[in-house]
């Protein structure tokens, strides 16, 4: 039972983020020359919330390398509409981008909307033939509370007893890299876990499964190499920071990237947004992090 207080927080988020998302991608066009989008194919059960759309690059010979995304929203927000620029962009670039949604808190509670994490890259690895995706060549992506949601995934992949623990088996998809955007990493610290978060990590989640949001614990020196990205005025910026020390302590490859300054601050996610140069930058050095780790 989600408390009255949350469920507020929760559907006031959905209105004040729709109405300043909106406002950011108002005028880009659905339609960008040299991407072909196919939209709504269904991956699960669910007909609303198991649906994902893939952006072809029109340019590539060969098999695509791929970037499969997941959305943030602080686990009660977004679809793959709010995202659907954003992947444009990068399949301008020069990749597949797989922009998937996914079932929202409070309507459900950890850990399903990683259980269709885990059941859209399962699709994707069954039927990446037919769109020409390159399985030797995926890179995972995601952002705020998908940034968490792809460090755990990525730990799940490469930790055998962790991935027990959620029952996900491995797929045949060969993932080289992974980006963490503004990501809601190290989710047992104190104040990560609050307000509208309770939805998805409500107390009974926290009293039975709390070993299962430990994602650090878990992490080894076969992790992904992972990009990291923050911006100045991000409000979990020292989140960043503090995974960007942890991966050098496991020894794990990575790139730390904080952009905006004084001049020119920049806030949570500010690389969703694709008509700011700042943000062009920052998806332009991810995308050259991904390059280098293409298996040729």
């Amino acid at each position: 039972m989600v408390e009255k207080s949350v469920l507020a927080a929760i559907l006031k988020i959905r209105s004040e983020w729709k109405k300043s998302d909106d406002q950011r991608d108002a005028g880009l066009p659905p339609e960008v020359p040299g991407v072909t989008r196919i939209d709504d194919l269904a991956y699960g059960p669910d007909p609303k919330w198991n649906l994902l759309d893939i952006y072809l690059p029109q340019n590539i010979t060969g098999k695509i390398p791929t970037i499969i995304n997941i959305h943030g929203g602080g686990w009660c927000y977004g679809t793959k509409e709010t995202y659907q620029f954003y992947g444009l962009g990068l399949a301008k670039r020069g990749f597949a981008f797989i922009n998937p949604n996914y079932r929202l808190a409070p309507e459900v509670t950890f850990p399903a909307e990683l259980d269709d994490v885990d059941r859209y890259i399962s699709w994707i690895a069954q039927h990446a033939a037919e769109y020409n995706l390159d399985s030797e060549n995926v890179f995972l992506v995601g952002d705020s509370a998908g940034g968490q949601m792809a460090e755990q995934y990525v730990a799940i992949l490469k930790n055998p007893i962790y991935r027990q623990k959620f029952g996900y088996k491995l797929t045949n998809l060969q993932f080289r890299a992974l980006a963490l955007n503004s990501a809601a990493v190290f989710l047992l610290d104190p104040g990560m876990i609050s307000g509208p978060v309770k939805g998805y990590f409500t107390d009974e989640v926290l009293l039975k499964q709390k070993d299962l949001l430990a994602t650090e614990k878990y992490i080894n020196a076969a992790f992904l190499p992972t990009f990291i990205s923050t911006a100045n005025q991000d409000f979990i910026r020292d989140a960043s920071v503090k995974f960007a020390g942890f991966l050098t302590g496991k020894g794990v490859e990575h790139v730390f990237k904080e952009y905006g300054d004084q001049e020119h601050p920049r806030p949570h996610v500010f690389l969703i947004n694709q008509k700011d140069p700042i943000a062009a930058q920052a998806n332009d050095d991810e995308i050259e992090f991904f390059k280098k780790h293409l298996k040729k």
